[in-house]
């Protein structure tokens, strides 16, 4: 079965299981770095929202040999759970007092985005750009957002320098920063899976970060979404510098985090370099990685710098 009969397979099984109140069909959907994914969009004639399911991961599982059957069922659990989206009443969408304390930015890759950029507001920053999105909703399954085109401005009344300073203000609230040492981070993900195994009283056993030279952190926000934007909040980065004693390295993991390193002098920023691109190819997904570059922090300037 190739790629588009598996589509179809699959958005007739699903339109099947749901029966005709719901209109079932697949978009390709525009992601970031131009990424094109299969979205399957599950419609209810009652509903004015739709949660949508990327298939094209599923097509890679299927030819390894997970079957229509179980792909059917997990399809349906997601489903499930993302479907306790409510936004009352989509007209308040037109009116954008309504949508102040909604607005949020994320940093994205400018070159990799600029067919993108012809049609969204966005703020120039370094190699990346600053665009601007809705968060209209929280669910158990993550958010409903919308981005914010070049279309919604005018009938809003709205320029994109309005937009940044309520992003500016609203993002840090709705989306806290935190920050976590790569030991902790290692230690949660060991403990998880220790835990299964009732050994979790060994992960300290299994890891010593203690004599680690020099020390990771990882930068993003609680809920782990378009977290590497933390690298904008006011203060973040100048009271990391001032409690390390130190200007900070930048390491773009991908868009929903960035890892800080105190730069003590001794760094090769043409190896960080290097490595940063090397993950980027070979583990982070496509359209999650938010750039090949190294970025620097300092303390007497109080800005953020790229590393040429």
């Amino acid at each position: 079965m190739n790629y588009n009969q598996f589509l179809e397979e699959v958005r007739a099984a699903v339109q099947k299981r749901f029966g005709s109140d719901y209109k079932i069909r697949i978009q390709k959907i525009t992601k970031n770095n131009g990424i094109v994914l299969d979205g399957l969009i599950i419609g209810k004639a009652s509903k004015n929202i739709a949660p949508t399911i990327y298939l094209n991961s599923y097509y890679m599982h299927f030819t390894h040999g997970m079957s229509l059957q179980e792909i059917l069922e997990d399809i349906l659990s997601a489903y499930n759970e993302n479907n306790d989206v409510v936004f009352g009443d989509m007209r308040a969408l037109l009116n954008f007092n309504n949508l102040e304390d909604k607005v949020a930015f994320k940093l994205i890759q400018r070159e990799k985005n600029k067919e993108l950029l012809k049609d969204v507001p966005y703020i120039e920053f370094l190699d990346l750009a600053v665009v601007f999105y809705l968060i209209l909703d929280e669910h158990k399954g993550g958010q409903m957002t919308a981005l914010i085109h070049n279309s919604h401005m005018e009938p809003w009344g709205v320029e994109k320098e309005e937009l940044y300073r309520l992003a500016m203000r609203n993002t840090p609230i709705l989306l806290p920063p935190k920050i976590k040492t790569m030991k902790e981070i290692m230690c949660d993900i060991l403990k998880g899976r220790l835990e299964e195994l009732e050994m979790e009283e060994m992960v300290e056993d299994f890891l010593d970060f203690d004599s680690q030279k020099p020390h990771l952190y990882v930068l993003s926000n609680k809920k782990q979404i378009n977290g590497a934007g933390c690298l904008l909040y006011e203060d973040c980065l100048k009271k990391f510098a001032e409690e390390q004693n130190a200007d900070v390295i930048i390491l773009p993991s991908s868009v929903h985090e960035v890892i800080l390193l105190p730069d003590k002098g001794d760094m090769d920023y043409g190896e960080l370099q290097e490595m940063v691109s090397q993950i980027n190819r070979n583990e982070v997904p496509e359209e999650d990685v938010l750039s090949d570059g190294v970025y620097k922090y300092s303390r007497r300037d109080c800005r953020i710098s790229l590393i040429e």
